[in-house]
């Protein structure tokens, strides 16, 4: 892992993105998963991570980067009202 040095991100946002870029085999997408510290609860993204990784393998019609970037993009955290109908 090399590492970031960041006046942005926290090391532990740092560390959560490499983390979720390591699982998900996608460490060319790295700048994404920062965005991602910033824009989404540590909770949230380990729980979409855990879903996604949990899921077998003829249930994953694309990469496990790309469902898990679907997931987080239409989540309910990019609404103004943050509830779900």
């Amino acid at each position: 892992m090399k590492s970031i040095k960041s006046s942005i991100y926290t090391p532990d946002e740092v560390q959560l993105a490499h983390n979720l870029a390591k699982s998900l085999d996608d460490q060319k997408s790295l700048a994404f998963y920062l965005f991602c510290t910033k824009k989404y609860p540590k909770d949230y993204l380990l729980g979409e991570l855990i879903h996604v990784m949990g899921l077998p393998d003829h249930k994953v019609y694309t990469t496990r980067a790309r469902l898990f970037t679907n997931i987080v993009t239409n989540s309910i955290y990019n609404t103004h009202d943050h509830t779900r109908n």
